[in-house]
């Protein structure tokens, strides 16, 4: 009774938000007008014009934590919504308030039965930072060692999957009778969202990326990423390394030389991409809060709630578009583009040739650093998009990752070309790639398996002919995106079953207006008359239908 009771104060919540930012009329065609008295939220509050993304992302920004997180997911993809959106969802803060003691110890004693005091030496409830999803403290483990803590905020879990129901709930409404549907695929958006968001919520998981991230750096002298503490980790609390280090913001107030600011530069790129190439992961949110700078020109790595990863093809492609971006390979960089996504129409090669040598001649020598790679990246994406090429998801976060460290990179050392830094781990990384490898066991595996296809390829071969022989070949076709092709037949073949039932009623009533026998409906036979009338009415029905949908051809 009381989740039910819950759900409907949320329901009431989105409403009244609504309604204060000027979308009465959504209310009430998500049926939620009788939830909300006639006069609540008055007219849009905030002054000045503004735009319709502007006010979606106001209203992202009231409704909280689920939708705050929403907006930042499609702030980085420009296939899910238009671009306008995505620059503005960009500038969605987590304005939060701070977890009270009280809550801070309930989540505790819920995820390990006891109170902070009784699992840390020491616990500190004035927390360092605090964020949308998490608040970290500081803590002293029973060795004397400062840890960090990062607790979930209470009951978020359940909100997050409340919203997404009640987002699931409007999707069919959003898609079909809204300008969004028009220009965005509204049951896409949730599954994305709901996929990435359950991720963050799950610490256990950011736990293991960041060791895998350890793992990679723990024997680095340029680049460091604090040690997880299982015994002190649950899926809401993550307890890692104590680790200082100044932010961005700081780092810019220092007399670095240029030599020194282009290290720090360097190694900030080396940490996020070396991993990349190497293990096919990279850190997906590198902002400024997440990477901290210390002495002898270290980089600290933090937070890796977001993490992308690539197999050993997509890193090949990765490694080859930056080459090809660096050189200005045009027709190399249409290639890569092609071979990465997936082709959803017939591309236009002059066209897609001329966007793309337009993007990659306007992102170089644009500023005294050299190359854009952020916008040259994030440019290609949208090329792919505007000529019916799908990327992959990972890809629109290394998009997202490579221009947030491109504009961290530039505050540091403003006349650094990240391309020049980035472009050598990349051809190091092919070079590996074409060399055999020579470890036994790699080696082994490699023999087994050339053993057993030459073993198997003389009865493959056998049982093909014989296959073909006796007229047993398959051949399965798959289908991409003929979801419209399927429509356009139901529809197609409903009015032609609609049009045989209306030919047949017309013609049965024309033989028996011709009998002129049986009771008469004005001078003619009822039963014809009747008949003719029906007809009339089904067709007019269809003829309607076809004018409402647009479909009238």
């Amino acid at each position: 009774m009381a989740l039910k009771y819950r759900r409907v104060s949320r329901y009431r919540e989105i409403a009244r938000v609504l309604i204060r930012h000027g979308f009465r009329y959504l209310v009430e065609l998500l049926g939620l007008g009788l939830l909300v008295d006639p006069g609540t939220g008055g007219a849009f509050t905030n002054t000045g014009p503004c735009s319709q993304p502007q006010k979606v992302r106001m209203i992202f920004e009231d409704l909280g934590p689920t939708f705050v997180k929403l907006g930042q997911l499609l702030s980085a993809r420009p296939d899910l919504v238009p671009r306008d959106y995505v620059e503005e969802f960009s500038r969605l803060q987590d304005n939060v308030e701070e977890v009270p003691e009280s809550d801070v110890r309930a989540q505790f004693i819920k995820e390990t039965g006891k109170n902070p005091e009784e699992v840390f030496f020491d616990f500190n409830y004035e927390p360092l930072a605090s964020a949308s999803i998490g608040q970290v403290h500081e803590a002293v483990i029973s060795g004397g060692e400062k840890v960090v803590v990062k607790i979930q905020r209470p009951h978020l879990t359940q909100l997050i999957n409340g919203d997404i129901k009640i987002l699931k709930n409007f999707a069919g409404i959003l898609q079909d009778r809204t300008v969004i549907g028009r220009v965005c695929n509204v049951h896409e958006i949730i599954d994305v969202f709901e996929r990435q968001i359950h991720k963050e919520l799950d610490y256990l998981t950011e736990a293991v990326n960041m060791e895998a991230f350890y793992r990679e750096f723990c024997h680095n002298e340029k680049v460091i990423v604090p040690r997880v503490f299982s015994e002190y980790t649950t899926r809401e609390i993550l307890t890692m390394e104590y680790v200082r280090g100044i932010r961005v913001e700081e780092f810019e107030k220092h007399p670095y030389s240029f030599e020194d600011r282009a290290k720090y530069a360097g190694n900030m790129l080396l940490a996020v991409f070396r991993p990349l190439f190497e293990k096919g992961l990279f850190h997906g949110d590198p902002h400024p809060g997440n990477v901290l700078f210390q002495d002898d020109f270290r980089v600290v790595l933090i937070d890796f709630g977001i993490v992308g990863r690539f197999d050993q093809n997509h890193r090949r492609q990765v490694a080859e578009l930056i080459v090809a971006l660096s050189e200005r390979d045009v027709p190399a960089v249409m290639d890569v583009i092609m071979e990465t996504g997936i082709t959803t129409r017939k591309i236009h090669r002059q066209y897609f040739f001329e966007d793309v040598a337009e993007i990659v001649e306007k992102a170089n020598g644009v500023t005294t650093g050299g190359m854009e790679l952020g916008e040259l990246i994030n440019g290609m994406i949208t090329i792919s998009i505007n000529h019916g090429i799908k990327m992959p998801d990972s890809l629109f976060i290394l998009g997202k990752t490579v221009m947030i460290c491109e504009n961290m990179a530039r505050k540091i050392c403003p006349e650094l070309d990240m391309a020049e830094v980035i472009k050598p781990i990349a051809i190091e990384y092919l070079k590996e790639a074409l060399r055999p490898s020579l470890y036994p066991g790699s080696l082994y595996k490699q023999i087994s398996n050339v053993g057993g296809a030459m073993f198997t390829l003389p009865r493959d071969i056998s049982q093909a002919v014989s296959n073909l022989a006796n007229n047993d070949t398959r051949i399965t076709f798959y289908h991409r995106n003929l979801n419209w092709l399927y429509d356009m037949l139901d529809i197609s073949s409903s009015r032609i079953s609609f049009g045989l039932i209306l030919a047949a009623l017309m013609v049965g009533s024309a033989v028996i207006m011709h009998t002129g026998k049986g009771p008469l409906l004005w001078g003619y036979p009822a039963l014809g008359t009747l008949g003719f009338m029906f007809s009339g009415f089904l067709g007019i029905l269809i003829l309607v239908s076809m004018l409402r949908s647009g479909r009238l051809r």
